[in-house]
């Protein structure tokens, strides 16, 4: 639930935006296609009136939590459960990576107590009996366009702030760009905006465009030559055995993702990417292949092989772009136009 991409803030079910209603992002007024929902008051008053991007923890300990990595956005109890034993949470500054590790994954017997339902729920979501990777890609692909409530890596419906980028998402999808998480660029919202607003009224909010996908070696190629062709972009990518790229302009940084000016404060970055925090969510990230849909399949099965073969072969891709000012499309940022012009000539 926090700024972050497949879409991507508040947490919300249903959350939805006035069919119809136009965003202003970057000063154009982009005409916004939605799927109508319903609880549409609740949402967006939860929307105007969130402290930040991500919905806060009740426990008194993390009171003082004002940073939180995009990774989990789309995931946020297993933050919280990975974090619990953190004795301060990052106040102001994400901090460096020297600060106190996450839980392992091995030591969460609840770590999968959020599941997508029965192993029957789930075959009715994730399919059958997959046979080829376009399979998948059409789970993926469903999810984006609300056929399907929930998956792996997110697990509630896309988020209103990736209504904006939808039909993109959906395409990319269809392509073998997995997106699982995702955020369009904002440049100067004001803080109340019903989509990307968050900490309250009289400040002005920014986001840099951001988008996490799974996407074969080809593909991840693919991104790797559209990085180099465009210096604004960092990609950090890492596949299931750990073998990591890093493509882009002074890569290794933690970057603010979204941040926000306001009265009497200091800039507020509540979500940011860190480097080395994208590899433990990585390795989070590829065993949900495993514990959540491999599983649902016979062991000789081509379904288990081909479910096998994406989780070992695949890279989960992480890309920033860094201008959130020109945003060249109307769909905050041209890394949608980019990715979409990748994805046209993969064939």
């Amino acid at each position: 639930s926090m700024g972050a991409v497949d879409v991507i803030h508040p947490t919300h079910r249903n959350a939805s935006i006035n069919d119809g209603s136009k965003i202003a992002v970057n000063g154009d007024t982009t005409q916004k296609n939605v799927f109508p929902h319903d609880k549409l008051e609740e949402s967006v008053r939860a929307s105007t009136g969130r402290q930040f991007p991500w919905r806060p923890s009740a426990m008194e300990k993390r009171s003082q939590e004002e940073v939180r990595p995009i990774n989990w956005a789309n995931r946020p109890k297993s933050y919280v459960m990975r974090t619990e034993d953190w004795d301060e949470f990052p106040n102001g500054r994400w901090g460096d990576s020297t600060s106190p590790a996450f839980g392992e994954l091995s030591e969460f017997s609840h770590f999968y107590s959020f599941s997508l339902g029965t192993e029957e729920d789930r075959r009715d979501m994730l399919g059958n009996n997959p046979t080829t990777p376009q399979d998948i890609y059409e789970v993926f692909a469903r999810y984006v366009e609300g056929g399907i409530p929930h998956i792996p890596w997110c697990e509630m419906p896309l988020q209103p702030e990736s209504y904006l980028i939808q039909s993109q998402l959906a395409t990319l999808n269809r392509a073998g760009f997995l997106t699982i998480n995702s955020q369009p660029s904002v440049n100067g919202a004001v803080s109340t905006h019903p989509t990307f607003g968050w900490g309250g009224p009289g400040g002005v909010v920014y986001q840099k465009a951001y988008c996490e996908c799974f996407a074969s070696p080809e593909n991840t190629n693919r991104l790797v030559e559209m990085i180099s062709n465009h210096p604004s972009m960092n990609l950090y990518a890492v596949n299931n055995s750990g073998q990591e790229l890093r493509v882009g302009v002074e890569e290794g940084g933690i970057t603010a993702l979204t941040w926000g000016v306001f009265p009497n404060r200091e800039i507020l970055q509540p979500t940011i990417f860190d480097p080395s925090t994208f590899l433990v969510w990585a390795e989070e990230a590829f065993s949900l292949w495993t514990m959540q849909w491999l599983n649902l399949y016979d062991r000789e099965s081509g379904s288990y092989d081909l479910i096998e073969t994406v989780r070992d072969t695949y890279y989960l891709v992480a890309i920033i772009d860094n201008d959130f000012i020109s945003a060249t499309d109307g769909l905050g940022s041209h890394l949608w136009s980019t990715m979409l012009e990748v994805a046209n000539v993969r064939e």
